[in-house]
């Protein structure tokens, strides 16, 4: 198999690329024009892309209220078959929002709190250390569950070119990466107890850092679940929203439909895995919260209609209104913002009046390391959904693009 280690980093997106995109949109209060678009500017954007080369193939969902429309263009793979929104993609950090909603869900239900401190869940947690500088001292805040959710846990990831990156990466925690590593965790389990060993880079609270904060709230659901990560986002969302193509692997049912995934080199893009051989054909060591599912436009446009609708879907109350509504608003604790001012969800970016990433105000987003991306805009009642496979995420500004085209052909 191809080296992806520099293209294919364990269970992120370029949280950087989804800011730097969606400011170069510079979009501003858009109003509602047709009552039915005919997304002309979208689909000229997706046919522009793969008919240059620049991708194999996009799938499109396009959602306001219960009116959904599906653009696809080009193929999953150089000369397989069309895409459509059936076809299955990775789609890496786009996990994040799914992780965070089933939390809350747990939350709603009694068996969590969102101030509990994790130690309450996971005692290994209970003597948390901070790397100040080269000394090791005792951190002065325990670590939270709403910290998990906000990437302000104190936690990093092996990507990271800091001493607390190094370190992960000599204890083996690539949460998410497809491809197996010698001596890396082999359950859930095994990851958290290897985390706790690791010291944090601030304590708990204290600030915003990207980090493997939703992989750990994965063995926190599943502590406090009493049933696997996987069973029970199966059993509290996919099942309950029909989401078959969601999970984190793929079935043998399910291989034809799987997109290939691609690597910018060159302005050409190269097939980064072998054909017929995805590592998303076997189940992975473990299931990554942070990053590890594959899904469809169909399945993660229903996760978003969910959302949207107050927690309703197809008349089914799947999580409380006050959980849906909790999980697209501003979680970070007092006192800290995000990148560039942004605001934070459970698991998702939440655009303010200061963050000045080109969405309206009390948008949520987020994406995927491999070109997926998704937003939602409760002021007009819209939720988009963009499926395709290319690495770097940053190698395309086609989520900034994306946005603009939407609206351009809402206010057309």
């Amino acid at each position: 198999m191809p080296d992806t280690s520099s293209a294919a980093p364990p269970a992120l997106a370029d949280r950087r690329a989804v800011l730097l995109g969606l400011a170069a949109a510079g979009l501003a209060g858009p109003a509602w024009g047709k009552a039915t678009p005919t997304w002309s500017g979208v689909s000229g954007l997706l046919q522009g892309y793969v008919a240059a080369g620049k991708l194999a193939g996009a799938c499109v969902t396009v959602r306001r209220g219960q009116e959904v429309s599906v653009l696809s263009y080009g193929a999953g793979a150089l000369g397989g078959a069309a895409v459509n929104e059936r076809t299955l993609w990775r789609i890496y950090s786009m996990t994040k929002p799914v992780t965070g909603v089933a939390a809350l869900a747990l939350i709603e239900d009694g068996k969590l709190d969102i101030d509990q401190p994790v130690a309450e869940i996971l005692p290994e947690f209970a003597s948390l250390k901070v790397l100040d500088g080269d000394v090791l001292r005792p951190a002065r805040t325990p670590m939270r569950v709403r910290h998990l959710l906000t990437h302000t846990a104190g936690l990093g990831y092996a990507i990271n070119d800091d001493a607390l990156g190094a370190r992960y990466r000599a204890a083996g925690l690539y949460p998410g990466d497809p491809t197996p590593r010698e001596g890396a965790p082999t359950s859930l389990e095994e990851f958290g107890a290897r985390l706790a060993q690791q010291p944090l880079n601030a304590d708990p609270g204290a600030k915003y850092q990207y980090s493997v904060g939703l992989d750990l709230l994965g063995l926190v659901i599943q502590r406090a679940s009493g049933m696997s990560f996987s069973a029970y986002l199966r059993q509290k969302l996919f099942d309950r929203m029909a989401m078959t193509d969601t999970g984190f692997a793929v079935s043998e049912s399910q291989r034809a439909r799987l997109a290939m995934n691609y690597s910018i080199r060159d302005g050409a893009i190269v097939p980064l895995e072998p054909e017929g051989k995805s590592p998303y054909l076997s189940p992975p060591a473990y299931p990554s919260g942070g990053g590890g599912l594959v899904s469809s436009a169909r399945d993660y446009d229903r996760f978003l209609s969910m959302l949207a609708a107050d927690g309703v879907f197809d008349g089914r109350q799947v999580v409380s209104r006050a959980t849906a509504r909790r999980a697209r608003s501003n979680l970070l604790p007092r006192g800290v913002s995000a990148e560039d001012g942004m605001e934070f969800g459970a698991g998702m970016g939440v655009a303010s009046a200061a963050s000045g990433d080109g969405l309206p105000p009390g948008s949520y987003f987020w994406g995927g390391a491999a070109g997926t991306f998704m937003w939602g805009d409760p002021a007009q009642r819209l939720s988009v959904v963009l499926m395709t496979q290319f690495m770097p995420s940053r190698g395309y500004p086609i989520w900034g693009e994306l946005a603009r085209a939407v609206y351009a052909d809402l206010a057309a």
